[in-house]
């Protein structure tokens, strides 16, 4: 191989390099762009947890849960644990209702699965649902997406 044959080798080798160096860079730029979140801020997201629920977690819970808006909510606990496209959130509730059925909308809930239900794509809860007393239910829901 001559001296003009292997410069040209290595030219070819350094570009392929640098475009695969830029192209990396314009893939970590769309994905900064699209989903508004940079690898380095992923690491920096702290879950959520407490035993006193604001007005906005209780709203989360209720919407995540689909339970319905006249149904009184009394929250127990609440974890929301943020990641890149899949967040969770457990919710620990107690409600007051006749039965199981007037607390969620069945439309999108059935209270009666304690399996992994599919409520929209990629969008998933477990339920748990202890009945205290007459009336008064213990409903545990774990959401989380893929």
């Amino acid at each position: 191989m001559n001296k003009e044959s292997r410069s040209n080798t290595v030219l070819i080798v350094v570009l392929v390099a640098i475009s695969c160096l830029v192209l990396l860079c314009v893939a970590i730029a769309v994905l900064v762009f699209l989903f508004g979140v940079s690898p380095v801020a992923i690491e920096n997201e702290t879950p959520t947890e407490t035993t006193t629920l604001s007005a906005a977690q209780l709203a989360q819970c209720r919407e995540v849960m689909a339970i319905q808006a006249n149904v009184e909510l009394e929250g127990e606990y609440y974890l929301y644990t943020p990641g890149f496209l899949d967040d969770s959130l457990e919710c620990h509730l107690v409600v007051s209702a006749d039965s199981v059925d007037d607390v969620f909308d069945t439309a999108v809930i059935n209270p009666a699965l304690t399996t992994d239900q599919e409520i929209a794509p990629g969008r998933y809860l477990r339920l748990n649902i202890e009945r205290i007393e007459q009336g008064v239910y213990r409903i545990e829901g774990f959401w989380y997406q893929t």
